[in-house]
């Protein structure tokens, strides 16, 4: 009797199960996360699945840090593109000008809820938490770098420490978060906001 082969089964890469899930997440939210669903999008066994990510919990996990990083490498990789291009302190002053009405831009906000979202979660979560932390922690470095190599250049003055300033220009990205809800800002106040933070930023980092 002619035994049947078995298909061998797909395996797919994990990048590809942890942007799967980020779609779900992203369609479903938390609680309507299934792991069934993503084993049917992937074709990923469970027993591949928890020997991977350990549980529900740890992959979503490392989707949620995916994520995050996603986030603030879209804010981080303009600076570092203008910090890499700028030939004098006046041009990085421009240039760094124009991002900060880019990145203000109210049509951000569902981008910065998410964000929120994403560290609200880590709430009773260790595992999470730790996760996110590593992630942040790492960029935060990254971005450390791309402020201090300005500083060795003379364009960004040495008064504050490359980390401090680093970690002030992401909390004034997040916190912009909260104007997405004000009501009574009024038509100009895009304009207004750039111009408050162009001038903090001028003293703080071109004024030695």
């Amino acid at each position: 009797m002619k035994v049947r082969q078995r298909a061998p089964r797909h395996v797919p890469d994990l990048e590809q199960v942890v942007a799967a899930t980020i779609t779900i997440l992203e369609e479903s939210g938390e609680s309507g996360f299934r792991i069934e669903t993503l084993m049917e999008r992937t074709g990923i066994s469970k027993s591949s699945l928890y020997m991977a990510f350990g549980s529900r919990d740890g992959l979503i996990a490392a989707a949620r840090a995916r994520q995050f990083e996603a986030m603030i490498l879209e804010s981080i990789g303009p600076i570092r593109q203008i910090t890499e291009q700028a030939t004098s302190r006046e041009e990085l002053r421009a240039n760094l000008q124009l991002i900060t009405a880019f990145v203000a831009d109210l049509s951000r906000t569902a981008q910065r809820v998410e964000r929120c979202a994403v560290i609200a979660g880590t709430k009773g979560r260790p595992e999470f938490s730790q996760w996110l932390a590593e992630t942040q922690t790492r960029l935060s470095t990254e971005f450390a770098r791309i402020i201090e190599d300005a500083q060795l250049r003379g364009f960004i003055t040495r008064k504050h420490s490359a980390r401090m300033i680093g970690n002030f220009i992401q909390a004034v990205v997040l916190g912009r978060v909260i104007v997405g809800f004000d009501l009574d800002a009024g038509p100009d106040e895009l304009a207004q906001w750039t111009e408050m933070v162009n001038d903090i930023y001028d003293r703080m980092l071109f004024v030695d």
